[in-house]
């Protein structure tokens, strides 16, 4: 068992150790899960986000982590590590992830990520092992935010840097209609003065810096008297982003909305679980 590990694990799966016991709120993501990789194999593509997007929000928390991960020796966890995606752009650092997904967890092994199957609340970690954690579009998902991120914090060194992404100011009707295929997928929605509320005022931690991202996403702005012309839109941002990527960025920032909000977090104490 590898040292990262606070207790052993109850099983292990393709060389997978595993730390949570399976039950409704793992049997429902296992299903999407199922269902992304499905599509994945087949197409190469993830069935919900066009892959321009989804480069655009993963660059934005790749910057992140390379400015705050100032040494070769972190040791970095992704809680929620998917299939790897984010940390196999920093193979330099040490690097562990966790998921309830074993299909997810087979792809971000075989990236050479120390992964384990756990539920965020059965975290398996030793006490302040790691310097970074990273959670994204995690913090959405989970049934208690409180204890989620209680669980979070205790993983990490004092001083170290957590980071965040999450939705923004995402429209969750979709999510209530009777035909969604889905039992369980976004609970909340957040925005920058609630996620600063979270982790400022509740965990008493130290917000250094978020940021908007996710302008791909195809959101145009309220109100915007262009709204009505996006196959226009469209094609004005292509010539843009041919000609002059500074003002393609400009341009989208000013016409569609983001998706996606980080944030940086410094642990400026120590949390227990």
């Amino acid at each position: 068992m590898h040292e990262c590990y606070a207790r052993e694990p109850l099983d292990y799966e393709d060389g997978i150790p595993i730390f949570s016991l399976t039950d409704f709120y793992v049997e429902n993501y296992e299903r999407i899960s199922i269902d992304h990789l499905n599509h994945f194999e087949t197409t190469g593509n993830n069935p919900w986000i066009r892959e321009d997007h989804w480069q655009e929000i993963e660059s934005s928390t790749e910057a992140l982590i390379k400015k705050y991960a100032t040494k070769s020796d972190i040791k970095i966890l992704d809680v929620g590590v998917g299939m790897g995606r984010l940390l196999g752009r920093i193979p330099e650092l040490q690097r562990f992830g966790m998921d309830i997904s074993k299909g997810y967890l087979k792809h971000a092994k075989a990236k050479g990520i120390e992964v384990c199957m756990a539920r965020i609340e059965d975290i398996p970690y030793r006490e302040q092992f790691f310097d970074m954690v990273v959670a994204t579009d995690v913090l959405e998902h989970v049934l208690d935010l409180n204890l989620v991120v209680r669980k979070i914090l205790s993983v990490i060194k004092v001083g170290g840097i957590v980071i965040v992404r999450v939705p923004y100011k995402e429209d969750l009707h979709c999510y209530l209609e009777p035909n969604y295929p889905y039992d369980l997928v976004h609970l909340r929605n957040f925005e920058e003065n609630g996620l600063r509320i979270l982790f400022e005022k509740i965990f008493n931690m130290q917000v250094l810096e978020w940021s908007l991202t996710g302008f791909n996403g195809g959101r145009l702005r309220v109100g915007s008297n262009i709204r009505y012309y996006g196959g226009a839109v469209r094609r004005i941002l292509n010539i843009s982003n041919r000609l002059n990527k500074g003002v393609y960025r400009f341009l989208r920032k000013r016409i569609y909305q983001p998706t996606e909000m980080n944030m940086v977090i410094r642990n400026s104490q120590r949390v227990f679980a």
